[in-house]
């Protein structure tokens, strides 16, 4: 899809602000309670990444996992930098807290029990976390002196090494674990993976036996996927991987191949959303040639785009499209409304600026910007005082580009609003629509602004921004 709009609205205010990739799925424009609270909040405090972790975790449990993954994406790469995200994300979706006072409350705990593995695992995982690979060290030791057997720590501290560029200390810490414990199962997970590609035969028989004894180990399984898809028996190759999935559901790399797998593969689209989702909500950073995110996004554009295609050729409304599931579709729907508009569509542009999605809602904005007349005024001012503050906002875009001057008074309000989002969207829409007289109020503001952020973000109207072009696959 094409994301010029958005990446315009975004880069006026800030050059580090960048073109949302993909686009955004849909969910369903009846509000549950908590789901408006949240994005209430969101509103309010849309510069604090913690609300965009609350509602993509809220729509994750809810099992609306594409509209979780954009959510996130949206957050990761238009809103926040990536140490600001990674430590909202990891303490919302993992459960690591790696602020100072969970430091500081973890080392206080450490030293009244010395012995505790949960406190030693903690403070190693927040040193990991900050890439403070000497002191990860530290108490990755501790935790392989009380639980030698236990690889986690063995390849966390072979990590830590590597962090430190001490490879061959990490190579040795590696092969010192097989030699001390060879029997277990990860043991024979690194003998088969040492020569699976060099010797196929070999791997064969220490993986025969390796599965003997753990036969439910999700690691063995897509081992063993991987023996039957060079030998290209794809059929057991698949129930291989499939079962390595379902066995390890928290491994990244197993996810992450086996929807590789079934994309490359089999070409099985929507089944490789599945893991590489799998793959994303545990990392989003996961890689497997290609990073995970832009693999979800092109393989979801295919879907919905094949999609799109069978459903038009059957006749089915654009209207009724807006509500499908996938946002691929939603975008496709409006592009074509918006070439053929009729005045009933208002209404339904309308409803979609209240979408969960960004981009749809962004696009939705756009689409009554270009095709709205006269006539829309009058929803034009109750779209300005509206309780979903996500709407408000988008409105100001509309009032600004069609009422110019005679629309300051509300932006103006809007300017003093305690929800950050009101006041981003105010000084977007003046700098986007309201020329020179729209700047200055957008300057004289900075005085006043409250918010570090956006008293940053407006130093931008001090000079022309250049917006840049997205890419149409983007």
């Amino acid at each position: 899809m094409n994301c010029v709009t958005i990446y315009a609205r975004l880069i006026l205010l800030a050059s580090f602000f960048s073109c949302l990739a993909g686009i955004q799925p849909a969910t369903s424009q009846t509000k549950e309670p908590n789901l408006a609270k949240l994005q209430s909040e969101f509103a309010v405090r849309f510069l604090e990444p913690e609300p965009h972790m609350a509602l993509a975790k809220y729509y994750l449990d809810h099992g609306k996992r594409l509209e979780a993954f954009y959510t996130l994406e949206a957050a990761r790469r238009g809103h926040f930098e990536e140490a600001i995200f990674n430590t909202a994300f990891y303490r919302a979706f993992d459960g690591l807290d790696n602020s100072r006072a969970a430091e500081a409350r973890l080392l206080s705990q450490h030293k009244l029990s010395p012995q505790s593995i949960e406190t030693i695992d903690g403070l190693a995982d927040i040193y990991i976390s900050r890439d403070d690979w000497p002191t990860a060290e530290k108490y990755l030791r501790l935790a392989i002196q009380l639980k030698p057997q236990n690889f986690k720590f063995t390849n966390g501290l072979a990590g830590a090494l590597g962090g430190e560029g001490k490879r061959a200390d990490a190579d040795r810490v590696i092969k010192d674990y097989i030699k001390n414990f060879p029997e277990t199962v990860d043991s024979y997970g690194i003998r088969v993976e040492e020569v699976i590609v060099t010797n196929p035969a070999q791997a064969k028989v220490i993986l025969s036996e390796g599965l003997r004894r753990f036969p439910n180990d999700g690691r063995l399984q897509f081992d063993l996927g991987i023996l039957f898809q060079k030998e290209n028996n794809l059929p057991k190759a698949e129930e291989a991987f499939l079962k390595a999935a379902e066995l390890a559901p928290t491994s990244v790399h197993i996810q992450a191949w086996v929807g590789r797998f079934l994309s490359k593969v089999r070409a099985d689209h929507p089944r490789a959303l599945k893991y590489y989702l799998n793959a994303y909500f545990l990392d989003p950073h996961a890689y497997e040639t290609e990073f995970v995110e832009s693999r979800i996004q092109k393989l979801n554009s295919h879907v919905a785009v094949t999609e799109f295609e069978k459903r038009t050729a059957a006749g089915t409304s654009l209207v009724s499209m807006l509500d499908d599931p996938n946002p691929v579709v939603v975008e496709l729907a409006l592009s074509k409304m918006a070439e053929k508009w009729r005045p009933d569509y208002v209404d339904q542009a309308v409803r979609i600026m209240g979408h969960d999605n960004e981009t749809v809602r962004w696009q939705a904005t756009e689409v009554l910007k270009k095709n709205a007349d006269k006539s829309f005024d009058e929803r034009l001012t109750a779209l300005l005082k509206d309780d979903d503050l996500r709407k408000r906002g988008l409105a100001a875009y509309i009032a600004v580009f069609r009422w110019q001057e005679a629309s300051f008074g509300v932006i103006r309000g809007m300017l003093s609003d305690s929800a950050q989002l009101l006041r981003f969207d105010a000084l977007s829409a003046l700098m986007i629509e309201g020329g020179e007289a729209g700047r200055q109020i957008v300057l004289a503001h900075a005085t006043r602004e409250s918010n570090p952020t956006l008293k940053r973000l407006i130093q931008s109207a001090n000079a022309p921004p250049k917006v840049k072009q997205a890419s149409p696959d983007k």
